[in-house]
């Protein structure tokens, strides 16, 4: 029987998450992280709190303020503005948070939280790109290199088939005029025979 007391008083001394928001008007995020000064270990994982951990955090939240009359306020707001023109800004802000800046910072971490994690995905999505653009470029350049060595071999190639080519030209014989043949044999030799008859003694 002892030890179904001793099981039994802290669930009945407990309060969930849910209902504990629904006291302190408070979202989750906000409880959990005004919790994380009472509950470092478990402060984010933790279902329910006991009402020890609830009074540690209480001043966290903002108090409701009991109802008063018109005339009560106006005083009241007299005075607070009288008191906060003879201190300094810092100490007002030190002296009476009458707000707690905790929701505030919450949406603040989880805003940088949310800053960083875009900021660490772009570098990243930059790295890529920069890997990409340099894999692109060596394989143009290597592409490029290739072509290169191609067009010098074919060059150097061609040089060599027109150096044989001059050579081969060089060898070429130079044309031979041929005299023409203007003398009519049969016609010469008429000729003659006819002189040298005339030459005979008949």
């Amino acid at each position: 029987m002892a030890a179904r007391k001793r099981t039994t008083a802290p669930i009945q001394d407990t309060v969930s998450i849910h209902d504990a928001c629904l006291k302190y008007m408070t979202t989750e995020q906000g409880l959990r992280l005004a919790l994380s000064h009472v509950r470092p270990d478990d402060f984010d994982t933790v279902k329910a709190v006991s009402e020890a951990d609830l009074e540690a955090i209480a001043s966290h939240f903002q108090p409701q303020l009991p109802e008063t009359s018109p005339q009560q306020e106006i005083e009241s707001a007299t005075e607070q503005q009288q008191n906060s023109l003879s201190l300094p800004q810092q100490e007002r802000h030190l002296i009476a948070p009458t707000q707690s800046p905790i929701p505030n910072a919450q949406l603040t971490l989880i805003d940088q939280l949310a800053k960083q994690a875009s900021e660490e995905i772009a570098a990243v999505d930059a790295i890529a790109q920069v890997k990409n653009q340099l894999i692109l470029n060596n394989l143009a350049v290597r592409d490029a290199e290739l072509v290169e060595g191609i067009n010098q071999h074919w060059q150097h190639q061609k040089q060599g088939y027109l150096g044989a080519i001059r050579d081969l030209v060089s060898k070429a014989l130079e044309p031979v005029a041929i005299t023409p043949d203007t003398t009519d044999l049969p016609a010469e030799v008429d000729q003659i025979i006819a002189e040298l008859a005339k030459k005979l003694v008949a």
